[in-house]
């Protein structure tokens, strides 16, 4: 099931700017959807995947993952098992 979140929840998350969140999306190397006119959402499980996928292939577009997502990751994993 799809955990839609805004921008900003999920930078929070993170730990990371959303200004930078919304690069990767812009980018297009995190999914992401508009609900409405206005407002943009991403899956966190995307998120997540998208990020570990990042990690093993390069940085998003020469912007290094934070040090605090590879442990949101782990943790999220886990929840999973």
């Amino acid at each position: 099931m799809q955990e839609l979140i805004p921008l900003t929840d999920a930078s929070i998350r993170l730990g990371i700017h959303v200004t930078t969140l919304r690069a990767w999306v812009r980018n297009g190397a995190v999914p992401a959807y508009r609900v409405g006119r206005r407002f943009i959402r991403v899956d966190w499980n995307e998120l997540l995947a998208a990020i570990q996928l990042e990690q093993r292939v390069g940085p998003f577009d020469g912007q290094p993952v934070p040090e605090a997502v590879p442990d949101q990751i782990s943790a999220s994993t886990e929840d999973l098992s």
